[in-house]
């Protein structure tokens, strides 16, 4: 796992914004020091050198609201390959 950032604060629309030192891509999913999933990146933001980055926080399906929230000032992480994307299949034509 390689460290995105520390949690700033969370956003009047729900978004948890991270200050970080690298820019990653979006889309990426976004973790705790445990490994558990919390969302993935939405939106990057800011200066060049140390960006802000939002997070677009994972909902439970039934109650839909966030699974996890992490406290201000916990260090999140992003995977340290590049996960492939699952792209729709084309669907062959008759």
């Amino acid at each position: 796992m390689k460290t995105l950032g520390i949690v700033s604060h969370l956003s009047n629309k729900g978004l948890l914004i991270v200050r970080s030192k690298n820019t990653p891509a979006i889309g990426l999913p976004v973790f705790t020091e445990n490994k558990k999933r919390i969302g993935r990146v939405h939106n990057i933001f800011g200066p060049t050198k140390e960006p802000y980055i939002s997070i677009k926080l994972q909902l439970n399906r039934k109650t839909k609201k966030p699974i996890l929230i992490p406290e201000i000032g916990t260090t999140v992480y992003i995977p340290k390959k590049p996960i492939k994307s699952r792209g729709h299949k084309k669907r062959k034509k008759k």
